[in-house]
């Protein structure tokens, strides 16, 4: 990822945004045949996959200001999956949830959001990947509850959701789509 003009990089906003929403399609899918460690990855991959394009949207940023891009910073980023999660987690806090002035339930949200990145990959990595504990074998299958499959497949799609609803204000090429309908 080189040298992207400011439209290419909205093009890779929509194309990050269909590949994630398929992630959360097929996870779902994988959910409804009891599937749940799988469709906990493929949900959990969508996440991640949804978290590149405000790193996306803040490289559009620089060149629209006239600033330079480190594009080798910017790709170290874009494969962090820490990065990933904690810019995902970021905008949801400002397009999912509902702000709330009293009781800061929303910065509550984000700060445990972002405490508990590093467990969410944990996680992640018991469902994919078999390993060994205390001389017990940890079988992905037996690591996801149906509950924290669903759990996570239906946050994944209010992901998405919120990313749909920031992509028709800010993506020129979206704004030119819905005024042609």
């Amino acid at each position: 990822m080189e040298n992207l003009t400011i439209k290419e990089l909205h093009s890779l906003r929509i194309a990050i945004f269909d590949n994630a929403e398929n992630l959360q399609k097929e996870a779902k899918l994988l959910l409804d045949h009891e599937m749940f460690s799988r469709a906990y990855l493929l949900a959990y991959f969508c996440f991640e996959e949804l978290g590149k394009i405000p790193i996306i949207v803040g490289a559009i940023a620089k060149i629209e200001l006239g600033e330079t891009i480190d594009w080798k910073k910017l790709k170290k980023r874009f494969y962090n999956h820490t990065k990933k999660i904690t810019s995902q987690n970021f905008h949801y806090y400002m397009f999912g949830l509902e702000t709330d002035l009293q009781n800061n339930s929303d910065v509550e949200w984000l700060k445990k959001a972002n405490i508990s990145v590093g467990s969410f990959f944990e996680k992640k990595n018991l469902a994919t990947y078999v390993d060994a504990k205390n001389k017990e074998f940890l079988l992905p299958s037996e690591q996801i509850t149906k509950d924290e499959c669903k759990e996570l497949v239906d946050f994944a799609f209010k992901c998405l959701r919120a990313h749909w609803h920031s992509e028709t204000l800010t993506n020129p090429i979206l704004s030119k789509l819905a005024n042609k309908t």
